[in-house]
């Protein structure tokens, strides 16, 4: 008998607690409090910056007749808008939402809410963009670093490939 109390005691004990759901409205909170549509808004912002400083360069448009220079420009600016519009906050949000949704229960999102609203939180808040800011311009030197990598390794191995051979005529 005690061995079977003991054991039905640990297993209520070793349950897992169950968490309430997070609700939509205090996740929408959260993104409110952490400027969440601003860092969005932002970033895809950056990407326009992005295209101009590491595949203009490697579509080498430079050395392009002013024609297909054109048609390229006019592609990368179809380019930038199907990027803002897919990122857009009204796109995202959804997916944010389902995101925190999944991740978070509403007693970690209250938590998070409390500390966001803390002068800590704040000023976490009020320097987020300058980090984004930082990480961008880092990443925007290592993707250009990293495109001129792969450019002389894709030269590298175009060189390295045995000329191609004319078809035999074939009789009609």
């Amino acid at each position: 008998m005690k061995r079977l109390l003991f054991i039905l005691f640990a297993t209520l004990f070793s349950l897992p607690a169950f968490a309430s759901p997070a609700q939509d409205a205090t996740i929408e909170k959260l993104l409110i409090l952490t400027d969440a549509q601003k860092l969005s808004e932002s970033a895809v912002s950056d990407s326009d910056e992005l295209i101009e400083t590491t595949l203009k360069p490697v579509l080498q448009l430079d050395n392009m007749s002013a024609e297909k220079k054109k048609v390229i420009e006019a592609f990368l600016d179809k380019y930038k808008n199907i990027v803002k519009e897919e990122f857009s906050w009204e796109k995202m949000v959804p997916d944010y939402i389902r995101i925190y949704r999944e991740t978070f229960t509403e007693e970690e999102l209250q938590s998070l809410i409390a500390f966001y609203e803390s002068p800590a939180g704040q000023m976490f808040i009020r320097k987020t963009p300058e980090i984004m800011d930082k990480m961008s311009d880092l990443l925007r030197m290592k993707m250009v670093f990293i495109l001129s990598r792969m450019n002389t390794a894709l030269n590298e191995t175009l060189k390295a490939l045995p000329e191609d051979k004319p078809l035999p005529a074939t009789k009609p």
